[in-house]
């Protein structure tokens, strides 16, 4: 029997989702960057929800094929549940770092693993939701003083490349798993001469 997943073996669905998550991002900034005169400044809201939804799917998705090789895997029910983007690349960093991968992953603007949980603490501080919610307590000025100067070409560039980097992550994650399993299966059922 399989082991529980957090998505319930719907692997194909949720790639197809956030790639349309992405793709969508990529419309709207490259609509805003053709011309500018139609950019207002709450527009950034939008495309940041759309990225942060996308990387927590990819997140998920490397926590989900690589939790396997730490010590304690990940409980597929509190990662299905959860929401925090700085609890999951944690997960992902440890992960990284038990496979050895640290020099591996890497994209444009994200030259190592302290920069990568840099980038997803900024994106999940940029939410424009949670900001909302927490604004009285953390910046009273409220979303739109961030908005107005949001380099978005810029921003989608780099989570392209994050997303783009999660996604072969995970499909070497799976690849290598798989690999290793193979081995063990082998060992196995070796038949013993007598």
């Amino acid at each position: 029997m399989p082991a529980e997943t957090w998505h319930n073996g719907r692997d194909i669905e949720i790639d197809l989702y956030t790639r349309s998550l992405q793709r969508a991002a990529s419309t709207v900034v490259a609509k805003l960057a053709v011309d500018e005169k139609v950019r207002n400044d709450w527009d950034v809201g939008p495309i940041i929800l759309l990225y942060r939804q996308a990387l927590e799917l990819r997140l998920k998705a490397v926590v989900g094929e690589g939790s396997n090789f730490l010590k304690s895997p990940t409980d597929p029910i509190s990662l299905y549940q959860t929401h925090s983007l700085r609890w999951l690349a944690q997960i992902v960093s440890q992960i990284i770092k038990k496979v050895g991968w640290e020099t591996d992953f890497t994209c444009e603007g994200v030259p190592d693993l302290k920069e990568f949980g840099a980038l997803v603490s900024k994106i999940e501080s940029l939410d424009p939701v949670t900001r909302a919610v927490h604004a009285g307590t953390r910046d009273r000025r409220g979303l739109l003083h961030l908005y107005a100067a949001f380099d978005v070409v810029q921003f989608a560039k780099q989570m392209d490349g994050l997303l783009d980097l999660l996604n072969a992550t995970a499909d070497a994650l799976a690849a290598t798993w798989d690999l290793q399993m193979d081995a063990v299966s082998e060992i196995a059922v070796k038949p013993t001469i007598h």
